[in-house]
Parts: structure tokens; C-alpha cells; sequence
């Protein structure tokens, strides 16, 4: 946090992290300001510098870091904009810079507030994890697996992990170890565990809900081309479903390159072979993305991505829950990547335990934990609510989808957001609305208010909008 904490961690407090990506390192830059000591456990060896790594594969394709993340992040670490500057991470204005072809046409572009940083993902982790381990009291055990939870005699609550070598350690050491912790939070991502152990524990299963509109990323890094001028810094064309199931984006990244990334729904997935992925942009409802690396040197292979699928866990359905145990980021609600919200929901979970610590702290219960982990996890499933619903109902639009049919509400919430877009290609101050919303600075009611609602109802003009594939 950037104001100094309100409250010393207890003695010999330790609490376990399982999981060393954004969310893990975010829930550890939590824990920092709470216990004593903090151990984070990934599964992966992490590399020297901003490299890639095989537990993170979606760091090969294009990342969007949205205003409240940004914010949130530069909370959590003052100097973390200095070093990613000085590491030459572009910053983009993101009403200004970006050009974006929506279903109602080329969004107007004007000078604001919403500026985020446009850099790699693997530049973005290594970076919080540098500033990370400068915490007293933070350390990371690499090349592990957690195989298990330890319980308390009666199973009522969550002691610490299991922690199980992958063979990269040292031979003489026991291949399991017991980590013994006053709270575990599980960051695990897409492949966590927490169902199985639950049940091991005698925990009944959760619900869980899956909604896919089976959409899949092909992607390729390219220098970007010197001596050719565009009026962008980064370019988004949009799928319009059920017509236009096929999109792309290009962001800037340090290094003076190019994410481009191809994305396409309904299984119409983009090919990873050179001559089909040009042929695949070209097909856009604009030129522009083709036109552009047609231009520019590729300085990658085209990877593909297609597990894409929202995922929700409904742990506080549950009746009962272990006690110092908490499942945060995309371990309990994984969305669709093509909104950008990932990063930011990791970011306000890790905001939303801490809060939950200090009201802790504030009643006295010190050393006294009773009811914390069953609290955020409600808390948590409110603070998903909004981006899930608005993930899931978009990919609603899609005709393959599974997992769920649009119901009345959703049909008119999509008959009302595509007017909404409408009025966002002709009114900047509609767009500028929409957009705080889409960067989860303000609620979703915002675009309900009275000024446009009285707008989508009654500008007759909508009616005659269409598509523009213009330049």
C-alpha cells in the first residue's frame, strides 16, 4: 500500500501462496503488510530476466492492463511506473491513442485521463516480482508442486500446504514438505486444485458454471516497421457477433514492437501457419491490421491460445468453509481474455483480502481469524459479479455458445449496449462513459443514468447505423 500499515504482523506469523503469477504476486504484496513471513510456491523455475514461461502460456499474446489495475498496481507499488518506463514500456492514452473499430463504427478519439502502460506480460510479472521480493519477510520456493492441504484435527479449517519437489531441488532433501502457515490463499489460476482438495477434506464440491463461446488467439511479435507513419499507437477491430466472428488487435510493446494478435469466436479459431494468418487478417471488416504487417518484420513464431472458456467457482454457496483458507483470481472466476479484465479483477481481489485483514485488525481480533476466509470469499464473489456478468453476457452474442442461453434480460441489455455504441461513435461524452466503465472506474449503471438513457430511447438515427469497414 502506499500509506504505511496501521498495524504490526503477529509474531512468527506465515502465510502461503500457491501460485506465482500476477495473482499470487499480488495476494503476496497483500500479505506482506499482515504477516511476518510470506512464501509464495510456484510450480515453475522463474527466469533470470522478463522471459517466458510454460506456466503463464497466455503471456505469449496480447495483455491489456486496464486504468484500475494500473491504479491499482502503482498502490501496491509506488516506483512500479519508473521501472517499467525505464524499461520502455509504452504509455497509451487510451481514448487518444488507440484506434478501435466497434460494431457501430471508428469510436471518436480524444485526450484523457486513461492512460495505461502497453508492455509485454512477461515484462509486467517479472517487474512486480523484482519489486516484490524486496519485502522483508517475502520468499518463493520454485519448481514445486502443492499436492495437498493440511487440515486441523477436525478438518474445520486449513493449517498450511504440502509441497511436493518436481525434481529440480536438491536430491537429499525429503521429496514432501509441510509448510505450516496461519493462512493459504490459493492463486493457482485456470488449473487450481482447491476442488479436489476440498473434497478430500469432506467438503462437498462446489457449483461451478461454464459459459464458452469457444473463441481462440493466434498471435506474433513483429518489430514495428521504421519509416511508416500511422495515425495509432495501437489498433483494435472488433468482432460484431452473430455476422463478423473475427478480430485483431495491435499494442505496442518496449522494445519498439508489435502484440499483434488474431482472435476469432464460434471455433472460427486463427491459424498458426504463416500464409492462413495473413489471409485470416485480411479478412477483418478493416485493411488497416493487414496493411500493417504486411509492413513489418516478424520477429516470432504465431503461437496459439484457445482455453478461453469464463469458469466460475461458487465457493460461497458452500455451507461451510475451512477456515484461513482463500481462493482468489482465476482459481475461483476465470473470464473470456478478450475483455482485458484478468489482470484488474486479480488486482481488486488482492485489494478485497486486505480490506477484509484490516477490518480484522480493526475489531481486535488480532491472532483471531475465525470467519475471515468464509468473508472474502463473499466478498470476492461480488466483486466478480459485474465483470462475469458483463464477459458472459457478451459472449452470449455468439451462436456457438455453451453453457447457457441468453435469457430476457440479457437480449435486452444487448439491444440497449449496441445503441449505447452507437451514440459512442457520434458523442464523445457517451464514449467517454462507456469507456470509464470498460476500465472499471465507474459501475455499469453509469450507462443507464438519465442523460443516456433519455438518448438510446429517443435518437432516431441509431436505427440507421451500420457497420462501416471504412479506413
Amino acid at each position: 500500500m502506499t500509506q504505511p500499515t496501521d498495524h504490526a504482523p503477529s509474531p512468527g506469523s506465515h502465510a502461503v501462496v500457491i501460485g506465482g503469477s500476477m495473482a499470487g504476486l499480488l495476494a503476496g504484496r497483500v500479505l506482506a503488510d499482515h504477516f511476518d513471513r510470506v512464501t509464495i510456491v510456484e510450480r515453475d523455475r522463474f527466469p533470470l530476466g522478463p522471459e517466458f514461461r510454460s506456466g503463464v502460456p497466455q503471456a505469449r499474446h496480447v495483455h491489456l492492463l486496464l486504468v484500475r489495475g494500473r491504479m491499482i498496481l502503482e498502490q501496491f507499488f509506488p516506483t512500479l511506473m519508473a521501472d517499467l518506463l525505464a524499461a520502455g514500456a509504452p504509455m497509451l492514452d487510451t481514448s487518444a491513442d488507440l484506434k478501435f473499430l466497434n460494431p457501430a463504427g471508428w469510436l471518436p478519439r480524444f485526450r484523457s485521463d486513461l492512460n495505461t502502460f502497453s508492455c509485454s506480460r512477461i515484462l509486467l510479472e517479472w517487474t512486480v516480482r523484482q519489486q516484490l521480493a524486496r519485502y522483508a519477510g517475502v520468499s518463493f520456493i520454485e519448481g514445486c508442486d502443492v499436492i495437498g492441504l493440511l487440515p486441523n484435527a477436525d478438518n474445520s479449517g486449513v493449517t498450511g500446504v504440502r509441497v511436493r519437489s518436481r525434481g529440480q531441488a536438491n536430491a537429499e532433501a525429503p521429496d514432501v514438505q509441510e509448510l505450516h502457515a496461519g493462512l493459504v490463499v490459493d492463486a493457482s489460476g485456470r488449473s487450481s486444485r482447491t476442488p479436489d482438495w476440498l473434497q478430500a477434506l469432506g467438503y462437498p464440491r462446489a457449483e461451478e458454471t461454464v459459459i464458452n463461446a469457444f473463441l481462440g488467439y493466434a498471435s506474433r511479435v513483429y518489430a514495428r516497421p521504421s519509416g511508416v507513419s500511422h495515425d495509432w499507437q495501437a489498433l483494435w477491430i472488433a468482432t460484431r457477433p452473430p455476422a463478423l466472428l473475427r478480430g485483431g488487435v495491435i499494442f505496442p510493446l518496449e522494445g519498439d514492437r508489435w502484440m499483434v494478435t488474431l482472435l476469432g469466436a464460434a471455433r472460427d479459431y486463427p491459424p498458426t501457419d504463416e500464409a492462413d494468418f495473413l489471409a485470416f487478417a485480411r479478412s477483418l471488416a478493416s485493411p488497416l491490421l493487414y496493411e500493417a504487417i504486411t509492413a513489418a518484420q516478424p520477429l516470432s513464431p504465431i503461437y496459439g491460445y484457445q482455453r478461453t472458456e469464463n469458469y466460475l467457482h461458487h465457493y460461497e454457496r458452500l455451507g461451510s468453509w475451512p477456515e484461513n483458507f482463500v481462493v482468489l483470481g482465476d482459481a475461483v472466476c476465470a473470464f473470456n481474455p478478450i475483455y482485458g479484465q484478468g489482470m484488474t479483477v486479480a488486482a481488486l481481489s488482492a485489494l478485497t483480502l486486505d480490506q477484509e485483514l484490516r477490518a480484522y485488525r480493526r475489531r481486535g481480533a488480532h491472532g483471531d481469524r475465525r470467519g475471515l476466509a468464509r468473508q472474502v470469499q463473499r466478498q470476492l464473489a461480488k466483486r466478480n459479479a459485474t465483470p462475469w456478468l458483463l464477459a458472459t453476457g457478451e459472449d452470449f452474442r455468439y451462436p456457438a455458445t455453451e453453457g447457457g442461453h441468453p435469457d430476457r434480460l440479457t437480449r435486452l441489455t444487448h439491444w440497449y449496449m449496441d445503441r449505447v455504441l452507437l451514440l459512442c461513435a457520434e458523442k464523445v461524452d457517451v464514449y467517454s462513459s462507456f469507456a470509464s466503465v470498460l476500465h472499471m472506474l465507474k459501475p455499469p449503471s453509469t450507462l443507464f443514468r438519465p442523460s443516456i438513457l433519455f438518448q438510446v430511447l429517443t435518437y432516431r438515427s441509431l436505427e440507421r447505423r451500420a457497420l462501416s469497414p471504412a479506413r
